[in-house]
């Protein structure tokens, strides 16, 4: 999320809201439903929805109530084919499952990383693609790895994470050495970003000892480096 405008479209804003909400959505709901999530007017919010269906963006049924229609599967599919992200990426997740560590490709979402690729290593390549997680970015090796690359001043703003001087301090340090490292209980996650500036990060997550440690810095930082171009 960057700086608002001064001159910005409110009910933009709010339609962008109402269809990302109804995205996270396990199952179709109401306009009610939306309105009291989201704290807006459940007239504006019903009138949003009739627009969003009249273009595509979202379908009712015979129980008036919304799910995503076939233009967000478009929107979706076109956006990322025109990144090229997961396309570039792909070949470099597949070869670090082999590993059996959890592997992730992620990006920052205001305060939560989403997860393009989530795959614990148990199960197949292919149902780690597409899942959608949300994460909370502090608890994230992706998420660290993002938000270290923000400056200190202007992550609240663009997250709402309001960050104390020991979290400022963790970024820094991350910043410093070009990756995240994240200690579980068990074991440890790494994550490295990807591009310049970063728009996203990869990780792996399973680590228990030091010499898989620096193996694994040493490669998402060669993989992360191929996937940016």
């Amino acid at each position: 999320m960057n700086k608002l405008p001064a001159q910005k479209v409110n009910g933009l804003i709010d339609g962008i809201a109402v269809l990302q909400e109804l995205a996270m959505s396990p199952e179709p709901a109401s306009g009610k439903i939306l309105a009291e999530t989201l704290g807006l007017p459940m007239v504006r919010v019903n009138r949003i929805l009739k627009t969003l269906a009249y273009l595509g963006l979202t379908h009712r049924n015979t129980s008036r109530k919304y799910s995503v229609g076939p233009g967000m599967h478009v929107l979706a599919a076109q956006s990322m084919a025109a990144s090229g992200l997961l396309r570039r990426a792909i070949p470099h997740l597949k070869q670090l499952s082999k590993s059996g560590m959890i592997v992730a490709l992620g990006v920052l979402w205001k305060d939560q990383v989403c997860y393009l690729f989530h795959n614990s290593g148990d199960n197949e390549f292919a149902d780690g693609l597409g899942r959608m997680m949300l994460y909370p970015s502090v608890e994230s090796s992706i998420g660290m790895a993002l938000l270290a690359e923000m400056p200190a001043e202007s992550i609240e703003q663009q997250t709402g994470i309001k960050p104390d001087r020991e979290l400022i301090k963790k970024l820094k340090q991350i910043k410093k050495q070009g990756y995240a490292s994240v200690r579980h209980q068990y074991h440890v996650s790494l994550a490295v970003p990807i591009g310049e500036p970063a728009y996203a990060a990869i990780s792996v997550s399973g680590i228990k000892t030091s010499e898989q440690e620096q193996h694994f810095i040493t490669l998402l930082r060669k993989y992360a480096a191929d996937i940016s171009g």
